[in-house]
C-alpha cells in the first residue's frame, strides 16, 4: 500500500515560490528542481551542483536542474515527502530520512555494520546497492534511487582520555541519540545523554557531558575538537546518503534522458565520495594541528568494539536481523 504522508504545507510552500515538480518548460528546455540541505562548499552541496551541471551539459541544455541548498525547501524529511508526492524532482537525502519508504535502510543505524567505510562501499557499489536504489518500497512511493553519497563515518570523542577499548568508555558521559548507542555506552559503564546538537559545545565546556560522537566534518566545523581533544576512530556507524528522484518525473522523460540522468548521478557520486575523503583529510589535518589525540584502533581493539556492537544489535535491533544480513551480504 502506498504510504500516505501529510505534506500540504510543504507543497504549498513550493507552489508559493513558483516551483512545481517536473517543472516548467521553455521552448525545448525543461527545468527540474532539486533540494539539498547542505550549504556552501560542503562536498554534498558541490556534488549536487556537479550533478546538475553534468545533466545540463549532456542534454545540450535541454534539461536544466535548479538546485536549492539549505532549508529553502524544508528539512530532509519534508523534501523526501515532496519527492514522493511529485512536488519535487530530485533531493539528496540521508538514508535515515528514507526508512519510512524502504525499511531495510533502518539497518544502517546499527553498530559496526561494516569493518570500515571501504567495506560498505564494496557492498553498495554492487548488487546490494543497486537493489536498494531500485527497491519495491521506493517504487510504491513514487521514488527512484539514483546513486549513493558518503555521509562519513562516526567516531567517539571526549575531553578526558584516550579510548582504545570499549572498557575505556567507563565513567564518560557522551551525547548520543540512538537506542543502540545508549545501550552500547550502558554496557560499558558510560552514560548517554540526548541534548540538542547545537548545545554540545557549551555542554562540554560546562562539564554537563564529556564528549559526543559524529563524523570528521562535524567534529571540526562545530569546534568540538577545541573542547574534546580525544577522538577514537572506531567508525561505529557509516550512514550513506542518496540522490532520489520522483518516479513520476523520471517516467515523464524519454528513456534516453532517463539514462543520461542516471549516468550523471553515478558521476556525481564518484565526485562526492572523493570530495568527502578530501574534506575529511583536511579535518584530520586541522585536528592534528590543534594538538588533538587521534586514536587509531589495532585489529584486536577494533574486534572488541565490533563484538560488543553485534551484541547490542542482537538485543536492540533484533527485528532488523534479516536487513543486517542483506546489507552485509551474509
Amino acid at each position: 500500500m502506498k504510504k500516505t504522508v501529510s505534506c500540504i504545507l510543504v507543497l504549498c510552500m513550493v507552489v508559493a515560490m513558483g516551483l512545481a515538480g517536473c517543472g516548467t518548460s521553455s521552448s525545448n528546455q525543461v527545468t527540474l528542481l532539486m533540494a539539498d540541505v547542505q550549504e556552501g562548499d560542503h562536498p554534498t552541496a558541490l556534488a549536487c551542483d556537479k550533478f546538475a551541471d553534468l545533466v545540463y551539459q549532456k542534454t545540450n541544455g535541454r534539461i536544466n536542474i535548479e538546485v536549492y541548498h539549505g532549508d529553502t525547501l524544508g528539512t530532509e524529511a519534508e523534501q523526501a515527502v515532496q519527492v514522493s508526492a511529485g512536488g519535487l524532482d530530485f533531493a539528496r537525502i540521508a538514508t535515515g530520512s528514507l526508512t519510512d519508504y524502504e525499511p531495510i535502510l533502518k539497518a544502517f543505524q546499527c553498530l559496526y555494520l561494516y569493518d570500515s567505510e571501504d567495506a560498505m562501499w564494496d557492498a553498495l557499489n554492487g548488487s546490494i546497492g543497486d537493489s536498494l536504489l531500485n527497491s519495491e518500497g521506493f517504487a510504491e512511493n513514487n521514488i527512484v534511487g539514483l546513486c549513493w553519497f558518503s555521509g562519513g563515518s562516526r567516531n567517539f570523542y571526549n575531553n578526558q582520555h584516550e579510548v582504545h577499548t570499549p572498557s575505556d568508555l567507563e565513567g564518560l558521559t557522551l551525547r548520543v541519540t540512538s537506542d543502540s548507542l545508549f545501550a552500547f555506552l550502558e554496557m560499558n559503564g558510560a552514560t548517554g545523554i540526548n541534548i540538542s546538537y547545537n548545545d554540545i559545545y557549551n555542554s562540554i565546556t560546562q562539564g554537563v557531558i564529556d564528549g559526543a560522537e559524529n563524523n570528521w566534518p562535524s567534529y571540526i566545523s562545530t569546534g568540538h575538537y577545541e573542547v574534546a581533544q580525544y577522538i577514537t576512530i572506531d567508525q561505529h556507524q557509516c550512514i550513506p546518503e542518496m540522490i532520489i528522484a520522483s518516479k513520476s518525473c523520471m517516467d515523464s522523460l524519454s528513456s534516453s534522458d532517463q539514462e543520461i540522468i542516471k549516468e550523471c548521478a553515478k558521476e556525481a557520486s564518484e565526485y562526492q565520495i572523493q570530495a568527502m575523503t578530501d574534506y575529511e583529510d583536511e579535518a584530520i589535518a586541522t585536528a592534528e594541528a590543534a594538538g588533538c589525540t587521534i586514536t587509531y584502533l589495532s585489529d584486536e581493539e577494533s574486534a572488541q568494539f565490533h563484538e560488543q556492537g553485534a551484541t547490542v544489535n542482537a538485543e536492540v535491533s533484533a527485528d532488523l536481523e534479516d536487513a543486517i544480513a542483506f546489507l552485509t551480504g551474509q
